[in-house]
């Protein structure tokens, strides 16, 4: 395991989903984890007297909007609070840092990209954040725009780690792109499931092994923590239904028909490049549903 240095951490939405694994597999004495008041990202001023006073050397900021749903409601409106916490958060972190003594880590999404066939995924991490609100969910295009606040003012000297569909085996207060079918599944309220979406999957053990190697060593640049693979929801969570079950399940499928646009239909994220830079494998998405079972994945 990775070892952090005795730096000091800030963590931002560190009682998330994503968020509170990472600090749970790494966080220690020198791991600052404040609340959102405490931090309220949005307000410039508290901002810039918080990391004044703490003075961290890493920054990795989890906090988001991340209802995508919520967000459509709120597209083009620059006063809500997809846009302030998502666009003018990070504005507000990277205006108050020295880039110079601390390391700012952005945690992006793979709706930063398209999913249309004229520029289909699965995508690299050269890949640029779509630049057309149009093409993009209001949430993945708010994130798109972090993602260019990051790169104008820091360059390589921050980092960018786009994920997508994070998955754990426990967490209570939320259920994520597994565990929720999953409990639909057993309610018999399941619905049918994309058949011809193509998505790839992050497991959140491995994202917080990356973040803890990308923070230990300073590594700036655009990285992917995702699945080696790619896969479509029907073909997932049915196999992930019918390992946990311990019977074949049969789930009813469908194409995306309207719904795509709000969500990419061509999509994924590709991590070779991220693997070769931090000397690390990452699973495929049949390995991931093994291992959540053998860490004894509950709802």
């Amino acid at each position: 395991m990775v070892k952090i240095s005795d730096d000091t951490v800030l963590v931002t939405g560190a009682s998330g989903m994503v968020g509170s694994r990472f600090v749970e597999l790494y966080g220690g004495d020198n791991f600052l984890m404040p609340s959102s008041r405490e931090f309220d990202i949005t307000d410039k001023e508290k901002v810039r007297r918080f990391l004044k006073d703490k003075k961290p050397t890493a920054i990795v900021n989890f906090a988001a909007y991340t209802n995508v749903g919520n967000a459509e409601e709120q597209r083009n409106d620059r006063t809500s609070g997809c846009y302030r916490i998502n666009v003018l958060g990070v504005e507000n972190i990277i205006d108050s840092i020295d880039p110079e003594m601390m390391h700012f880590v952005q945690i992006s999404t793979d709706m930063v990209f398209s999913g249309r066939m004229e520029k289909p995924g699965p995508y690299n991490e050269s890949d640029l954040a779509e630049k057309e609100s149009v093409k993009l969910t209001w949430y993945g295009f708010t994130k798109a725009e972090a993602e260019r606040i990051v790169l104008s003012n820091l360059g390589k000297r921050a980092s960018i780690v786009r994920i997508i569909y994070p998955v754990r085996a426990k967490y209570k207060n939320k259920l994520d792109y597994l565990r929720g079918p999953l409990k639909k599944y057993r309610e018999g309220r399941l619905y049918p499931l994309f058949s011809d979406q193509q998505i790839s999957i992050t497991f959140i053990d491995e994202l917080s092994n990356a973040l803890a190697n990308i923070v230990a060593n300073r590594r700036g640049g655009v990285f992917h923590v995702c699945s080696s693979d790619t896969t479509t929801p029907y073909e997932l969570i049915s196999k992930f239904i019918s390992r946990v079950e311990g019977r074949k399940i049969e789930l009813d499928y469908s194409p995306m028909g309207e719904l795509e646009g709000r969500y990419p239909r061509y999509g994924g994220l590709e991590s070779k490049k991220t693997q070769e830079v931090l000397g690390i494998r990452f699973r495929s998405t049949d390995e991931i549903i093994e291992e959540l079972i053998l860490q004894g994945v509950s709802v």
